[in-house]
């Protein structure tokens, strides 16, 4: 009974160590983000906007539903449209290390300071992985437009992952719009995972030779008696 209820405790204490490594895990996830703005030529209206600088720390950020997230009652600003694209399969098993998200957002005004925050998710919950620097709308321009290349590094499984954009109004930090996968099917069900899941399967061949009984000496000497037939 002594025994049994070491091994119970055993099992327990390395049940609770592997549990709670899978949530640190999970919970830290890391992602590589290159930004990069398309900004019309207008310098004098920038006077005094802030550029490039970045808005939010992440680590401030939690998870949210799709719900919380598409709850907005502002009209001046909205997503025109965004595209995805997948790269980075080393283990060729169609899921992809590595994507480029651009998108392009309008407003009602001839100008407005905004940020991103982009967020990855399944069954309508969604998590940030990063928040860009803060960027210049000028109306419904389409040359304002900003591209993402993002590098999964850890933490993300294989799976299919939606993706959600929300845009803050730099001037007042209010949430003033939404993309995701209910708006836009470019935003859903892309095949992703992290490079820590992107490891290509390699195999190591070991080729035996077996000399029987006859051992190298034997295999030796019929070689020689081979060679004396030839000159024969």
């Amino acid at each position: 009974m002594r025994i049994q209820s070491q091994i119970k405790a055993i099992l327990a204490s390395l049940a609770l160590s592997l549990s709670v490594s899978a949530v640190t895990y999970a919970d830290t996830p890391t992602v590589n983000v290159k930004e990069q703005f398309n900004q019309p030529d207008l310098q004098t209206a920038l006077a005094g906007t802030p550029k490039h600088k970045q808005q939010a720390d992440l680590s401030s950020l939690s998870g949210k539903t799709g719900e919380m997230l598409r709850t907005t009652d502002h009209i001046d600003f909205w997503f025109y449209d965004a595209w995805i694209t997948l790269f980075g399969d080393r283990d060729y098993d169609g899921y992809f290390s590595g994507f480029s998200l651009e998108f392009d957002a309008d407003t009602a005004y001839y100008q407005a300071p905004v940020y991103a925050i982009v967020y990855l998710g399944k069954n309508d919950y969604y998590e940030p992985f990063h928040v860009t620097s803060v960027f210049t709308l000028y109306g419904e321009s389409s040359d304002d437009s900003v591209l993402l290349e993002s590098d999964l590094v850890t933490g993300y499984p294989t799976g299919d992952y939606d993706i959600l954009i929300e845009l803050i109004d730099a001037a007042t930090e209010k949430h003033v719009a939404t993309i995701d996968a209910y708006t836009d099917a470019d935003l859903s069900y892309q095949s992703l995972e992290s490079a820590d899941f992107d490891q290509p399967y390699t195999s190591e061949v070991v080729v035996e030779y077996h000399a029987g009984s006859w051992g190298i000496f034997g295999l030796l000497a019929l070689a020689g008696l081979v060679v004396i037939r030839r000159i024969k």
